[in-house]
């Protein structure tokens, strides 16, 4: 059902329940009369959480987490729940810190970026597991939305293979991914496998994380090592610009790639096409112990 459909019904139900209810007032000794009143509330109330939840879902707001196993009949372990939302929380928190200011979060996130989330635990469907989360997908003055830039990201790296999976990785970070393997490891404890599902501007993005997928992704998580670090300057021409956070360079050796963090989206702005460009970047030198090479990512510190 589409918002303004349930935002009608919900308003037709409120209504109805507010004049049941100042019937049931002037007549206190009427017990059905009290108990219709009671169930017209209780389902007019339970109708607006639904806009809510429809509204979050078609502004790209609502992320919709299953927890599937023998323990998911409704009910799980507390600890069990703890162990898995808690480090997703944390793996989003930190991957926004990094999407907005380019570096991972080194005495914690900060406030201006959870903030700019607003996680809150939205909802409860068919028992405890079954969890609906929502954030603020609102643009920022650069027009960005953190939110819709970290859930991207996010599904982008559940979603990966070997070929974009270090690149997914640093787009993240490391302590984001570091959270989402332990994400997996509470999975794996509590017996437990999950679907995401979550609206965004470009369609529906979707995990099923079966025992085997999350074993595929541990896997890949599990080959990540802190990669050397350093800062080097890069001259070349505008080659493109992207709206996913990527500027092309290229330079006598070839296009060099780098990632801007959104922070930094208006200096990348007033860059043109085929123009010539200086700029400073920090570059990250991950092994790939599959392939057995070395893979390079840049991360822009500023542009001259």
């Amino acid at each position: 059902m589409s918002s303004s459909f349930l935002r009608e019904h919900a308003a037709s139900l409120k209504e109805f329940a507010e004049d049941t209810k100042a019937r049931a007032k002037n007549n206190p000794d009427d017990f059905f009369l009290q108990l219709a009143a009671k169930n017209q509330e209780d389902t007019a109330r339970s109708i607006v959480s639904r806009v809510a939840l429809s509204e979050s879902d078609e502004l790209g707001e609502l992320v919709d987490v299953r927890l599937i196993g023998p323990q998911a009949n409704g009910s799980i372990p507390l600890d069990s729940f703890l162990n898995t939302i808690g480090p997703l929380s944390k793996a989003w928190k930190l991957a926004a810190h990094r999407l907005r200011y380019g570096n991972d979060a080194v005495r914690g996130v900060a406030s201006d970026v959870l903030n700019a989330l607003n996680f809150k635990l939205a909802g409860l469907a068919h028992g405890s597991t079954h969890v609906y989360i929502t954030g603020n997908a609102a643009p920022d003055l650069t027009g960005d939305s953190l939110l819709q830039a970290t859930l991207t990201q996010t599904f982008r790296l559940l979603n990966s293979n070997q070929e974009d999976f270090y690149d997914a990785v640093d787009a993240v970070g490391g302590k984001s991914a570091h959270q989402l393997s332990e994400f997996m490891k509470g999975l794996g404890s509590a017996g437990l496998a999950v679907q995401f599902s979550w609206r965004s501007a470009t369609g529906m993005q979707t995990w099923d994380g079966r025992p085997d997928e999350i074993t595929r992704v541990r896997a890949l998580l599990d080959t990540i090592n802190e990669p050397e670090k350093y800062q080097e300057t890069i001259q070349g021409n505008v080659a493109g610009i992207t709206d996913t956070g990527r500027l092309a360079i290229r330079t006598v050796e070839g296009k060099v790639l780098v990632r801007f963090p959104l922070k930094l989206t208006e200096q990348v702005q007033k860059l043109k096409i085929a123009s010539r460009a200086v700029v400073h970047v920090e570059t990250s030198k991950y092994w790939d112990s599959v392939e057995k090479k070395d893979i390079f990512k840049r991360h822009l510190l500023s542009v001259e």
